[in-house]
């Protein structure tokens, strides 16, 4: 039976990918942006007309989405792809100008959609997109997850009919989940809240703070915490929660769940 990779190692193989190949991934995504790129307002553009010099350049797109270029005055650009804006250069200089104009055009600069990406990764900022991106793309432009970001991870969405806060599963979409992989929208602002934690004292090795995932027992808790000691009395462990403001103990068994910000307590066996 195919055994299914924890959550954790799961970041770190994606943290391991992004080591591994950062320039192949950013080359990658130039050469295909301008495919499926829709070009906006600020973006810069490379214009080339072959044997025509002196009608090759740089243009910037205005906010009204427009470029004003040479011979024709203003040409749209917002809403084409470097392929259209090029097709419809090709037809005004066609149309009196040049026979059989062959005009190729290039996104410079992205500079017209933008993601915010803040949280538990590596480098948390503004990223512009480049192409159809997705949430792992994107989280991977932010350097990828910490190893104490949480399975959770929340889209804050503006306009577009899908305005409002989103929830995805970070976890699964690593293992393959194309529902939770949703394609991220110029001006959403994207969140990796931290792993929820618990904390475990008493006869255990290394007593402390730990993250907290949802395959977490007690008996995965006391592993954890480097295991017991000789002293251990691990049949009487019990948790200590805090709910509604008031603190619970309870015994418990070592195939209990464990919830968020509980503390163990693994207590000193009476002989």
């Amino acid at each position: 039976m195919r055994r299914k990779l924890s959550y954790f190692r799961l970041l770190a193989l994606l943290a391991l990918v992004l080591l591994a190949a950062p320039q192949a991934g950013t080359a990658w995504a130039q050469s295909t942006a301008s495919e499926d790129y829709v070009i906006g307002p600020e973006d810069v553009l490379s214009v080339t007309v072959w044997d025509n010099a002196d009608l090759s350049g740089n243009f910037a797109v205005s906010q009204d989405g427009i470029i004003n270029y040479h011979l024709v005055g203003e040409v749209r650009a917002s809403g084409l792809s470097a392929g259209g804006l090029a097709r419809s250069i090709t037809r005004l200089l066609a149309d009196g100008y040049i026979v059989n104009p062959q005009v190729s055009v290039r996104v410079l600069k992205y500079l017209s959609q933008k993601v915010f990406i803040v949280g538990e990764v590596v480098k948390p900022g503004t990223y512009y997109l480049t192409k159809k991106t997705t949430l792992l793309e994107a989280i991977s432009m932010a350097g990828g997850p910490t190893q104490d970001a949480g399975r959770e991870v929340i889209i804050v969405r503006r306009g577009n009919g899908e305005g409002g806060q989103l929830s995805f599963d970070l976890r699964s979409a690593l293992e393959g989940d194309l529902s939770q992989n949703t394609t991220v929208l110029d001006s959403d602002s994207i969140f990796v809240p931290r792993s929820s934690t618990f904390f475990i004292m008493g006869e255990v090795k290394k007593p402390g703070e730990y993250n907290l995932d949802d395959l977490t027992t007690v008996r995965k808790a006391i592993s954890l915490a480097g295991g017991s000691t000789d002293k251990a009395a691990i049949n009487r462990t019990r948790i200590i929660s805090v709910l509604d403001g008031n603190e619970v103990q309870r015994k418990v068994t070592l195939d209990e769940q464990v919830r968020p910000n509980d503390t163990l307590v693994v207590p000193e066996s009476y002989f």
